[in-house]
């Protein structure tokens, strides 16, 4: 796949800019964070608000440090899949790109590499895996598929995906996936914890461990709530709703970024 392919943009993406507002946590001076939430597949989506981080970063002349984490959950569910990986890992010119792994990506990941359970196999296929399957050219489960997906998908894309970290920390802003456990040490998280979480995460009223903040997707929301003092999920649903979210965060300053398809 060429870097023109990745950039390929449609003309029917609505780019969308919220005003700014205080920084749930605020960052260093001349630091910005933008974060996206789950894409599935929606590389069209994924494509676009790359440009539109680009864009903001370019826009922040007092900004010096640039960093774009992606929270997970590039596959499944939708048409582009590898395109969606491909652009994932690309990431934006001149900022630092952090890409962590979702519940989604993890279990591709463990089939692919050898896991013959079959909860495993039927929570990929029902939540989305058989688009990853169909994209791939593989029709079946005869034979060698995994080696068919793996052939496709590529051994330096992999690599990369299978390199992924669950969790990165910046100040007191902590991205992750799915959330924490409220209850337990930053330092004492574990990865099923940190992949798939929602209760008592999404209820819990705050604070979290060491004050900190917490960035995630994970669970679909019906828009970009950013009044929560403590979290802010950043997953809008992109395969069901066409909207791809994102939250931008400078200094002591943060605003919503949106991509919809029309």
């Amino acid at each position: 796949m060429k870097p023109d392919d990745l950039d390929r943009l449609p003309r029917h993406l609505d780019p969308r800019r919220d005003p700014w507002r205080p920084a749930i946590r605020p960052l260093p001076p001349g630091r910005a964070v933008a974060a996206i939430g789950d894409v599935h597949g929606q590389a069209d989506l994924l494509a676009a608000m790359h440009r539109l981080v680009a864009d903001e970063f370019a826009a922040l002349p007092a900004a010096t440090e640039h960093t774009l984490i992606h929270l997970g959950d590039l596959v499944d569910r939708g048409p582009e899949n590898l395109r969606s990986l491909a652009l994932a890992r690309q990431g934006v010119a001149g900022a630092e790109t952090i890409t962590l792994l979702g519940n989604h990506d993890d279990r591709m990941l463990a089939l692919l590499d050898g896991a013959t359970d079959h909860g495993t196999l039927r929570f990929w296929l029902s939540y989305g895996g058989d688009r990853v399957l169909a994209e791939c050219g593989v029709t079946d489960l005869h034979g060698d598929w995994r080696a068919r997906v793996r052939a496709a998908i590529g051994p330096e894309l992999l690599g990369w995906l299978r390199g992924c970290p669950v969790t990165h920390r910046i100040g007191d802003l902590v991205f992750v996936h799915a959330g924490i456990d409220p209850q337990r040490a930053l330092a004492e998280q574990d990865r099923q914890t940190l992949l798939w979480i929602r209760d008592p995460f999404l209820d819990w009223p705050g604070p979290f461990p060491e004050g900190v903040a917490v960035i995630h997707g994970h669970t679909p929301a019906d828009r970009l709530d950013l009044d929560h003092p403590h979290r802010i999920d950043v997953d809008t649903g992109a395969f069901a709703t066409g909207c791809l979210s994102a939250v931008l965060i400078h200094g002591d300053r943060m605003r919503g970024l949106r991509v919809w398809r029309l």
